[in-house]
């Protein structure tokens, strides 16, 4: 058959097709398809008919096979088809549309082409690995530099809801794109993923917190591996970790308040009165009701400064943390005692 009489013969084809399609007649409509294959497999114009005629009517075998066949047609066009039938059966949920999808970013040409190939193929395998658990091994289909991104979307996706499977494709996706900048949405995961670790694996979750931070710029996550490593026991190393903190955070009154303790606890008063003034401005700023829960924090500073001989600018700290009346009474009896002392 020449070119011309295919190309006049095709609304019988289609025709046939469409009786086949409506009769719900699978098995027939399929070898149906095959055989035009063999007929136009060399006539782009039918090839596309046919695969538009297959997509409109849910044929996702027939639009596959024509599609297909369209790529290796249309070497200049081919990255486009892999990806629009990639897209399409996964919207339908084949799991056979991610390899069109790799094969899509893999033909892709030019830098702004395959960026936005790699653009839209990821958003579509993410948005059908997100839901499975073989996610991992789906990733591994795609050509090494789009692994990264498909990793980090996937992350996205996940979040602090499923931080584990999160935290896993966070690391695996900065490993093949480190100059990746995930921010705060990592950090959210590691601190999700942390809560879950600390109980059991206090170390493991002290090691995400610092890893996150690290990639995050985020020296809050080193405050709470802090947190973690006092509550499991680790007072030198929760120690060092407050410290760090207060380095980058030095108005956090829940850093500085457990950093106060700790080094009260080692005898390191000069150390604490050097964050006394940081404690009583951060305390002054909360409201009244607040003020309470840094209580301790507020007793370590004034004895702190009391200790190393600043009588006077521990008045000035009670004076200005103003707590509730029994704890400024219990402080202006031990200021009196102090000045006692002194005169």
């Amino acid at each position: 058959m020449v070119a011309g009489d295919e190309t006049n013969a095709l609304p019988t084809a289609l025709a046939r097709l469409q009786k086949l399609c409506d009769e719900g007649r699978k098995d027939e409509f399929a070898l149906a398809c095959r055989e035009l294959l063999r007929v136009y497999g060399r006539n782009s114009e039918a090839l596309m008919r046919l695969a538009r005629f297959c997509q409109k009517r849910g044929q996702l075998e027939g639009f596959e096979l024509f599609m297909v066949r369209l790529a290796q047609r249309l070497p200049a066009s081919r990255s486009g088809i892999l990806l629009t039938l990639g897209e399409h059966l996964i919207k339908a949920g084949r799991r056979r549309g991610l390899a069109h999808l790799a094969e899509a970013c893999q033909a892709a040409g030019s830098p702004e082409a395959a960026g936005v190939v790699t653009a839209r193929a990821v958003e579509a395998a993410a948005a059908y690995l997100a839901g499975r658990d073989d996610w991992e091994d789906a990733v591994r289909q795609f050509p090494p530099d789009v692994q990264g991104d498909l990793y980090l979307e996937l992350a996205a996706r996940f979040g602090p809801a499923s931080p584990e499977k999160a935290w896993r494709a966070y690391r695996r996706g900065l490993a093949a794109n480190p100059r990746a900048w995930p921010g705060q949405a990592l950090a959210e995961v590691a601190a999700a993923y942390a809560r879950r670790l600390a109980p059991s694996e206090p170390e493991r979750a002290v090691e995400v917190l610092l890893w996150a931070s690290e990639r995050a710029d985020d020296p809050h996550l080193v405050s709470q591996a802090a947190a973690v490593a006092l509550a499991a026991g680790d007072k030198e190393r929760a120690l060092s970790l407050s410290r760090q903190a207060a380095r980058r955070l030095p108005n956090d009154l829940e850093n500085l308040g457990r950093l106060a303790a700790l080094q009260a606890e080692k005898g390191q008063w000069g150390q604490v009165a050097a964050l006394a003034p940081a404690i009583g401005a951060g305390i002054a700023r909360l409201n009244p009701w607040q003020r309470e829960e840094y209580r301790q924090a507020a007793d370590l500073a004034v004895e702190a400064l009391l200790r190393t001989g600043r009588v006077l600018q521990a008045r000035t700290a009670v004076d200005q943390m103003g707590l509730p009346g029994p704890w400024r009474q219990r402080w202006e009896n031990r200021l009196k005692e102090e000045q006692g002392r002194t005169t």
